[in-house]
């Protein structure tokens, strides 16, 4: 009779779980919720509809849905980040090998002063020499009616400069065919070459076409330039070789020549590893990501391939924060790491901003510029905390009343966070929009966001992470 009880009383609590389930997931109401802890919007209960469970929208939104608010889920994800932290064990002899490189090594002299506060002096770097910034001159482009919501077409400023007026260059005509089936892109030490990553061409083709289809997007003047960067991984290796030459990519010569005409290209390692080469810090050694600098440095280029200019580095109002330990030290706790840290420009732009985070297309909260709040397990997201948000709307605040706006979107991860500053000098709005974290079922296709704030040039950005693995690039697929 007890085992008859039990069972009874099992398959009870089993009812009782299978109610409450289904009423978290159909019955309680859907409130948006903000995660303090990553900064973020969580996904909200997607609406069941016929076409939304045939087109699997409704699978995909349920799954994300799901995976944001299962119970306990952000104690979890902090307990496991410490358990590897704690756990890792990992000597990393190459990143070790970059810290006691004299070439890596920034000469960074202290000063201690009466209040014991250490002041730190960055090394001199190479800057570019400045151009000259075009001269104002006001659009007459009629402001769009209609609209609403994060849709709704703003004026555009009158107050930034125009381009220079630069004929966009004609490209050869090219057959992929005369491409090699694979291509790499590698570090050269001598002759030889080494730690390379490698793509099928049809690979590449696919992404070529993906830029061909934003592009299309664009006006006729406008254009979508794309630079695809090694990361610091990968490029700290080269101070390691024995006759480092510099790293080379044989995937943006490739979507140069098939991509559309509107399509430029700035091939990011051979400019990035000139420069490293020469002892400047574009990279940092304990972090995966580029420095602000080495990030001035291709955007301003892919800017130049659009006739617009920015002042040089050393004009941008910075703090700096020194020591900077990065992710790549927070997930290996390398002790040659940990005794030659890095320094962290934080660049703020030059006029006053507002940053606007979208949930969906009605909810929103301002975020600040720089969060200085940041995760110190991660401190490169003091850019905006990180590229979290469905999306993120970047915009002066110095503007007169009825200007009309100049707009770009800028299509990165956290790698290219660090670009806005100078984007937002040559623009007056920048969309930051990262596919990890858009939902096309909450925001509609970014397609719609282009036409509807007027966007006149797209500029993308990805590490070769990104660039080369398959989930990057097929949600920028999945949500154009």
């Amino acid at each position: 009779m007890s085992r008859n009880l039990l069972t009874a009383a099992a398959w009870l609590m089993l009812l009782i779980l299978l109610a409450a389930g289904i009423y978290v997931l159909f019955g309680a109401p859907a409130e948006p919720t903000f995660s303090e802890t990553e900064n973020r919007m969580l996904a909200e209960r997607p609406a069941f509809s016929l076409t939304a469970f045939f087109d699997r929208s409704f699978a995909d939104g349920l799954e994300t849905y799901l995976a944001d608010r299962f119970p306990a889920r952000i104690r979890i994800i902090d307990s496991t980040r410490e358990l590897k932290q704690l756990g890792s064990l990992a000597t990393w002899e190459e990143y070790a090998r970059v810290a006691q490189s004299d070439v890596a090594v920034m000469d960074i002299p202290k000063e201690e002063t009466e209040s014991g506060t250490v002041t730190v002096t960055p090394r001199p770097t190479r800057i570019p020499a400045p151009t000259a910034t075009p001269t104002a001159v006001p659009r007459e482009t009629p402001v769009p009616e209609g609209g609403s919501g994060i849709l709704e077409s703003s004026p555009e400023p009158t107050a930034t400069p125009e381009p220079t007026a630069t004929p966009r260059p004609t490209k050869p005509s090219a057959d992929p065919n005369a491409f090699p089936a694979v291509m790499e892109l590698y570090l050269l030490d001598g002759t030889k070459r080494t730690e390379p990553i490698s793509m099928m061409r049809g690979d590449l083709l696919a992404r070529a076409q993906l830029l061909d289809a934003y592009a299309s997007l664009l006006p006729p003047e406008g254009m979508l330039i794309v630079s695809t960067p090694p990361n610091s991984v990968r490029a700290s290796r080269l101070l390691t070789l024995q006759d480092p030459q510099g790293m080379v990519s044989e995937f943006e010569p490739f979507l140069e020549a098939v991509t559309a005409e509107n399509v430029a290209v700035v091939t990011g390692a051979d400019l990035l590893s000139e420069h490293l080469l020469a002892g400047e810090y574009v990279y940092f050694r304990t972090d995966r990501h580029w420095t602000p600098y080495g990030a001035y440095l291709v955007t301003s280029r892919m800017l130049a391939l659009t006739g617009r200019t920015i002042p040089p580095y050393e004009a941008f109002s910075k703090q700096q924060e020194h020591p900077f330990l990065g992710n790549i030290y927070r997930d290996s706790r390398n002790r040659q790491l940990e005794g030659n840290p890095d320094t962290l420009d934080i660049v703020t732009p030059s006029h006053p901003v507002r940053v606007t985070r979208y949930a969906d297309k009605s909810i929103s909260r301002e975020m600040p510029f720089i969060d200085w709040n940041a995760d110190a397990r991660d401190r490169y997201t003091v850019y905006l905390g990180g590229p979290s948000g469905r999306l993120n709307v970047i915009e002066r605040t110095d503007l007169p009343a009825g200007s009309q706006y100049r707009t770009c979107l800028l299509i990165t991860d956290s790698f290219g966070l660090c670009a806005v500053p100078y984007l937002i000098e040559a623009y007056d709005r920048v969309l930051l929009y990262d596919p990890r974290y858009y939902e096309p079922f909450a925001m509609g296709h970014i397609s719609e966001h282009v036409e509807g704030y007027g966007v006149e040039d797209i500029y993308f950005i990805a590490d070769d992470g990104s660039f080369c693995g398959d989930t990057f690039i097929s949600l920028c697929n999945r949500q154009f």
